[in-house]
């Protein structure tokens, strides 16, 4: 280490670490034990997390752009990179594939339009599913009365599959199986408007896709071989009638999942409903005769209305992980998780400002030492871990990826830079 690098080091020798955002566990009563994969969003970044069975951080990052969707999916991890350049018809928004190395193995996205981050289904043969959207503009005055002649047309969905090579073998346009002149609730007369809002992929009991387009407040079931639309549940071409249920269907839904029981189960965020009311609901669904009845719901106990984001995860115990969104409130993120007779087993609470788009829970270890500030991996912190960040940095080529963020990036700043040396100093000496 030259002279100049240690009078850096012995100049910054104050510096103070950065904490993961605050948060409260106020209800921790013998929840389903597995880790809890959560991102949270602030400006001017965004934190990737999991925590351990007692509700422990286990690891946790800053991650600049990195982190939508954050979940287990198969025997990988995966998240979203969102790109926030603006102007640039470049496709930059990628998803990412982790191993239990902190290792980036793979990135994926769409060759159609602009690949987006709600959702990402990894299978069991290697395959992926993901979705991407298009604006174009349209002739709408052929479509529907009093139409735009050049109308600019955005969200129009696409869903593709690829195989573990990543050769693209389906691929669904909502251009091509749905009527866009029925969807008259988007003002599809105008000279601009959004078509659709894709916000859950789920593969159906019957190997068939199960889509959420909260833009319609509709599921849509989509044939996986043919593309055809099998059915749609809600919004202005419901099929269904819908029975049980007050409200009579979903508002603005996230996270629509088949259960094992093959009931289906969505977080409701029900800011457009006539009383604005955020539930999780679960439907007994008849799809022969088109019938959906609701048997269980769950509404907020502090009467939160979510008015985008959120999800809910129905887990092996039975209980219900419920992630509340982007909710009208005082207080940030909320996770709660409940059993199945509607009692609070876990909440935690974030402080004002924070959001989360999605929670989930799964078990998950990383199969390396877990130090930070330990990039060798010989499981000790000490002068050698020093002198590798400190080459590490100097030789920094601006490459962020989750095992140098979680090693390096002592201060949780998404950088790494020599206040990580200062920081990796204060943790051997204090």
């Amino acid at each position: 280490m030259n002279l100049k690098k240690m009078l850096i080091i012995i100049l910054l020798c104050n510096f103070l670490l950065s904490d993961y955002p605050a948060f409260q566990v106020t209800i921790n009563n013998n929840p389903y034990p597995a880790e809890l994969f959560i991102h949270t969003m602030h400006q001017p970044s965004g934190y990737m997390a999991i925590f351990d069975t007692d509700m422990n951080l286990y690891w946790s990052l800053c991650s600049g752009y990195k982190g939508l969707d954050l979940k287990k999916n198969g025997d990988f991890i995966t998240y979203f990179h969102k790109d926030t350049a603006e102007n640039d018809e470049e496709d930059k928004n990628y998803w990412i594939i982790a191993d239990q190395y902190m290792n980036e193995i793979d990135t994926l996205k769409a060759i159609s339009g602009t690949t987006d981050y709600h959702d990402i289904r990894l299978l069991e043969n290697g395959n992926y599913i993901l979705q991407s959207y298009i604006d174009t503009y349209i002739d709408m005055s052929e479509l529907v009365e009093d139409g735009s002649s050049n109308a600019f047309v955005k969200g129009i969905l696409n869903i593709e599959e690829y195989d573990q090579n990543h050769n693209l073998i389906f691929a669904w346009s909502a251009f091509d199986f749905l009527d866009i002149s029925q969807y008259n609730n988007v003002n599809n007369t105008n000279n601009e408007f959004t078509w659709m809002h894709g916000n859950s992929i789920e593969i159906d009991y019957d190997n068939n896709i199960l889509l959420s387009n909260r833009r319609s407040s509709e599921i849509i079931k989509i044939d996986r071989e043919t593309g055809e639309v099998i059915w749609i549940m809600g919004g202005p071409l419901n099929e269904f009638e819908i029975i049980n249920d007050s409200f009579n269907g979903v508002r603005k839904q996230h996270d629509v999942r088949r259960l094992d029981n093959g009931n289906i189960l969505i977080f409701d965020n029900g800011n457009t409903h006539d009383d604005p009311t955020t539930r999780i609901v679960e439907y007994q669904v008849d799809e022969e005769n088109k019938i959906a009845e609701l048997v269980w719901e769950y509404h907020s106990p502090y009467n939160y209305v979510s008015v985008s984001m959120g999800s809910a995860q129905r887990l092996p115990n039975q209980n219900t992980l419920i992630n509340w969104g982007n909710t009208i409130s005082e207080d940030g993120a909320m996770i709660t998780e409940i059993n199945y007779d509607k009692e609070i087993v876990l909440e935690i609470i974030y402080h004002n400002g924070y959001n989360t788009y999605k929670v989930r829970k799964d078990s998950w270890n990383f199969n390396i030492p877990m130090l930070v500030g330990d990039p060798n991996l010989d499981e000790a912190v000490n002068v050698l871990d020093v002198i590798y960040l400190v080459n590490y940095i100097f030789d920094y080529d601006g490459e962020k990826n989750i095992f140098d963020l979680y090693k390096i990036d002592i201060n949780k700043d998404y950088n790494m830079d020599v206040t990580d040396i200062v920081g990796l100093v204060n943790l051997i000496l204090y």
